[in-house]
């Protein structure tokens, strides 16, 4: 009552905090009005709610007319009780709350939510996770109450080029980023070829055996680069996820039966890192990602067998303000030391890698791309020109340096993501442009 009528003549007052410690982070001043007092009170009761204190008292009184005197008892620091989740979400709750450091018993503590909180919202099947609410539960102590926005558990893509030279080509995909609400992902794909055949790939991932942090990977691919021959390669890998990021060892097998020559085969070893410091934002994702891999093995041609080794590495960093967006993906890989396998090349050219030029324009055996893009878009819907700039060691032509740029727009609506654009070789001009379209529908 003294502070409610001091507050009266006064325009601010001093807070002096006393009391049994953890202390509420509060104001050096506030201004003497009733509400902003009775606002310091329930700013300080909520941040002992938050820190795990739901019974804490707070008194108020003046001990001089410019001073006001926070007085706080903190009473039992609360256990965590349970963690609830919406009865809509599909992904099953141990998925969820597997990387929580603090289990129901323990005494409450909001560090380890927010980093759990941070490591959910870096699943792929999961939109966004958060914020927290806290809640005195039937046993007096902490529930929290948290919602959690999933991303699609899947979708199908497909893409289209056409071009005046090479006529119509595409390929689709399915993914599935968490069967049955289990985090497993399966990835299947599939892409024609105008010399028949069928270009083909194959992914899963067991993720976190036995409770532990580790994931298992198994990929099996086919490539028919040219009519009468292909390329089979079959590889697993154990992946340690730690927050950012992902630490890969493993190894494979790699086979070709060219037409008309002996079989060749490249058996190897794989280690490998990824790192992913990207946040969401209007426009999508914005930071930094990169991931590096690394091959070392034993290589066998017509009549001869050495050491092989191949790299690949793959970065982005995107930035957006306001309208404005700007970003770069760098794409390099190949044979690093060791002879080549005559088959052993990386098909160039299409969307992913030279949007300018006709896929499968270039078979390089060592490459780099650098992509420079600028955006204009305050949402997923963007407006976007680009380029990609190529360095390429072939075995016909050496090296080769290919330049394209172009436009288009990419954007959401509803269970639909689109891409859709055009671009052309600088070194041929606007009447060798193609068109490409990538959809991808929600599952």
């Amino acid at each position: 009552m003294t502070a409610v009528l001091l507050s009266i003549f006064l325009s601010a007052v001093a807070v002096k905090i006393t009391g049994a410690p953890p202390f509420p982070l509060l104001p050096d001043s506030v201004e003497a009005g009733n509400k902003q007092i009775a606002e310091l009170r329930d700013d300080a009761l909520q941040w002992y709610l938050q820190e795990g204190y739901p019974f804490a008292a707070v008194a108020m009184y003046f001990s001089h007319q410019d001073t006001l005197v926070v007085n706080t008892v903190p009473g039992r620091h609360a256990q965590l009780e349970e963690v609830r989740f919406p009865d809509s979400v599909r992904t099953d709750h141990s998925v969820l709350l597997r990387e929580m450091d603090l289990h129901p018993g323990s005494l409450y503590n909001p560090q380890p939510i927010t980093e759990w909180l941070s490591a959910v919202q870096r699943y792929p099947f999961i939109e966004k996770a958060g914020p927290a609410a806290v809640a005195l539960g039937p046993g007096g102590n902490i529930v929290l109450l948290v919602p959690v926005q999933e991303a699609p558990p899947g979708w199908f893509s497909g893409d289209l080029d056409f071009s005046s030279a090479g006529g119509f080509t595409g390929g689709g995909e399915i993914v599935f980023t968490s069967i049955m609400g289990t985090g497993r992902r399966l990835e299947l794909s599939a892409s024609a070829v105008d010399w028949g055949g069928v270009d083909a790939a194959g992914l899963y991932r067991e993720p976190w055996i036995l409770g532990s942090p580790v994931s298992a990977q198994a990929e099996i691919e086919q490539q028919v680069p040219d009519s009468g021959s292909v390329i089979r390669e079959w590889s697993g890998s154990v992946i340690l996820s730690l927050g950012n990021t992902d630490i890969s060892g493993g190894g494979g097998t790699w086979k070709s039966w060219p037409v008309g020559e002996p079989e060749q085969s490249y058996r190897y070893g794989s280690a490998g890192i990824a790192v992913d410091y990207t946040t969401r934002c209007l426009q999508g994702r914005s930071g930094f990602r990169g991931s590096i891999t690394t091959k070392a093995g034993s290589a066998a041609g017509a009549d001869s067998t050495y050491l092989l080794t191949r790299a690949e590495t793959r970065m982005s960093y995107h930035a957006y303000t306001g309208m404005l967006g700007m970003g770069v993906t760098v794409n390099a890989g190949g044979i690093v030391s060791g002879e080549w396998l005559p088959s052993m090349v990386t098909r160039l050219g299409g969307y992913g890698t030279l949007r300018g030029y006709v896929k499968d324009s270039f078979r390089a055996g060592a490459w780099g791309i650098v992509s420079p893009e600028v955006s204009l878009g305050e949402t997923q819907t963007q407006l976007y020109i680009f380029s990609d700039m190529g360095a390429l060691k072939t075995a016909e032509e050496g090296m080769r340096y290919p330049v394209s740029t172009g436009l288009g727009i990419r954007g959401t609506t509803g269970g639909l993501r689109f891409d859709a654009g055009t671009g052309f070789p600088l070194n041929q001009g606007l009447s060798s442009a193609r068109f490409y379209l990538s959809a991808l529908i929600s599952l």
